[in-house]
């Protein structure tokens, strides 16, 4: 458990709202269920990090708050040290109302509270050292931008996971050798009017967003898998091929996953085939870092 995986990102408390169908714009619909557990992108990773066999540092805020209480248990029950989570008196802990239709579908409304609130950043994340730092973009960008030049600082790999898509966050690109985007991520930071349809357009369409012939950039498809874009190229990981019942979390498994397996010395590919592997076994379990899978799981898979 000696290699560590730093993450700067949000704590959130996930509300879960089961339904029929996602509601269209003024249509009320009924839930068959409700229950609430610990999310948000920055947690979700970590758990996953720390899951698949990693020690973990986040870095994040909370409110002085029942539901900062409840996400600060949840990290010392997976193992991952709270210290570095600000506590705050004058933001709230991040909330995030999620509705999952029966197809496993989801549609997300987050209320950002502490994870965008200022906090004392640079205490925070001075003298961290691991070989993989790992961000997204439910906090500030100048906060990412002070932790990437940590990670510098400390010869360590830079993964940015460019969600949810933010357009000032292209001044990040820079600082990141790995760009995580899903299709319609890619599609925004690209300007393009719709997601790319096929291989040779999704390459087109990241290698627009490369700032550095050293990045490579990920594109997560889905059941149709995932896409490296590099200087030598760009190649498919197929997705393995499940029935779903939730993907509130998927892209954070693997995330937290890749940084993982990267850390551990994995190669590229192998790494992505590892976290579409578990994000494979994500999906097939309701919730967000309550379904991230164990190393053995992942494994076994």
């Amino acid at each position: 458990m000696a290699v560590t995986v730093a993450i700067l990102g949000s704590l959130n408390l996930d509300v879960v709202f089961s339904c029929d169908s996602l509601p269209a714009p003024g249509e009320t619909i009924l839930c068959s269920d409700v229950r609430s557990g610990p999310g948000g992108k920055g947690l979700n990773q970590a758990v996953a990090a720390r899951r698949a066999g990693c020690a973990v540092i986040l870095i994040g805020a909370v409110g002085r708050d029942a539901n900062g209480v409840t996400l600060l248990g949840t990290l010392e029950q997976e193992g991952i040290d709270p210290d570095r989570i600000a506590r705050l008196d004058d933001a709230p802990t991040g909330l995030a109302h999620i509705m999952v239709d029966r197809g496993g579908e989801n549609s997300i409304v987050v209320a950002s509270g502490a994870n965008k609130a200022d906090f004392p950043l640079r205490s925070l994340i001075d003298g961290i050292e691991a070989p993989v730092f790992l961000a997204q973009l439910e906090v500030g960008l100048a906060p990412i931008k002070a932790f990437f030049a940590q990670a510098r600082r400390a010869g360590s790999r830079t993964i940015l996971n460019a969600a949810p898509a933010i357009p000032a966050a292209s001044a990040l690109f820079e600082d990141s050798d790995i760009l995580i985007l899903n299709e319609h991520e890619l599609a925004q930071f690209s300007g393009a009017s719709r997601p790319a349809s096929d291989e040779a357009a999704i390459a087109e369409a990241a290698r627009s967003l490369m700032v550095r012939d050293d990045q490579a950039i990920i594109v997560t498809l889905g059941a149709r898998g995932t896409q490296i874009i590099d200087a030598t190229g760009s190649r498919r990981i197929p997705a393995r091929m499940v029935t779903v019942t939730d993907t509130t979390g998927a892209g954070d498994c693997f995330c937290g996953v890749l940084a993982a397996s990267l850390a551990r010395g994995a190669a590229l590919a192998d790494a992505v085939g590892r976290a579409n592997l578990a994000a494979s076994l994500a999906v097939q379990r309701s919730g967000a870092a309550a379904a991230m899978p164990t190393a053995a799981e992942i494994d076994a898979a």
